[in-house]
C-alpha cells in the first residue's frame, strides 16, 4: 500500500510539478468552504452538496490538471523519447488514472461524510457510484484529447466543450430533493432509479469509447509527432 500510494505521489509531482501545492490548496480551500456552508445551513445542504462539493472541484481543478499530461512532455522536447518506450501507453494512461483517483477518493470521502452530518438524507450507494462514473469520464475525455491536441489549454478547452455536451448525463445529481421522491439511506427508490442507471449507463460507455481511441492513438505514435 505505501509504494502505491508513493507512486500515486510521484506520479502527480510529475504531472503537475510545481503547480501541486497550488492546486492542493486550492482544492482544500474550495471543498472546505463549501462543507462549511453545508455546516452553517444543514438544512435542505444536501441537495446541493454533489454539485459544488464534487462536480465543481472536479471541473475547475481535475481538468486543468489532466490537460497537460501529454503536453508536459511536447515542451520539454522528451515526446519523442517517452512514445518510444515499450510501455508508452501505460505512462500516459497512468497520469490520467491518478487524477481519476484522488477525485474519486476525495469525492467518496466528501459524499460519506455529508451523508453523515446530514443524518444519513439521502440514497449513498448510487452517489458514489455516480462519483467514480463522473471521474472516470472526465479522465478518459481528458486522454483522448490530450494525444490529439499539442496544447494543454487546447485539450483543456475541448475537454470542457465535451463535458458541456454530455451535460444532461455528466451533471445529473444522483441526490434527490426532499420530500419530492421516496428513498433510502443507501438505495434509491424505483422512481429514482432508471434515471440515475441512465447516467450511469451512458457515462460508462462513454469512458470506454474515448478511452479506446485514446489507446489507438498511443499505439500509433507517429500520430502524436506529426
Amino acid at each position: 500500500m505505501k509504494s502505491r500510494l508513493r507512486a500515486l505521489r510521484l506520479t502527480l509531482e510529475l504531472l503537475l510539478g510545481r503547480r501541486l501545492i497550488l492546486f492542493a490548496v486550492l482544492d482544500a480551500v474550495l471543498v472546505g468552504s463549501c462543507l462549511l456552508s453545508m455546516l452553517l445551513q444543514p438544512e435542505g445542504a444536501a441537495d446541493s452538496l454533489f454539485l459544488w462539493v464534487f462536480q465543481l472541484p472536479s471541473l475547475a481543478l481535475g481538468l486543468p490538471a489532466l490537460a497537460g499530461m501529454v503536453d508536459q512532455e511536447r515542451r520539454a522536447g522528451c515526446l519523442d523519447l517517452a512514445l518510444a518506450t515499450p510501455a508508452a501507453e501505460t505512462y500516459f494512461v497512468r497520469r490520467a488514472v491518478a487524477v481519476c483517483l484522488v477525485m474519486s477518493v476525495q469525492g467518496a470521502v466528501v459524499m460519506i461524510l455529508g451523508w453523515a452530518l446530514d443524518d444519513f438524507s439521502f440514497p449513498l450507494i448510487p452517489t458514489l457510484f455516480q462519483v467514480a462514473a463522473v471521474s472516470t469520464f472526465l479522465a478518459a475525455v481528458a486522454l483522448f484529447w490530450a494525444v490529439r491536441l499539442r496544447t494543454s489549454g487546447a485539450v483543456w478547452l475541448a475537454s470542457a466543450v465535451t463535458a458541456g455536451l454530455m451535460g444532461p448525463w455528466l451533471f445529473f445529481d444522483p441526490i434527490p430533493l426532499r420530500l419530492k421522491s421516496a428513498y433510502g439511506p443507501l438505495l434509491p427508490g424505483a422512481e429514482l432509479a432508471l434515471p440515475w442507471l441512465r447516467s450511469l449507463a451512458v457515462l460508462i460507455a462513454g469512458s470506454i469509447l474515448f478511452f479506446l481511441y485514446a489507446r489507438r492513438r498511443l499505439r500509433r505514435p507517429e500520430l502524436m509527432l506529426s
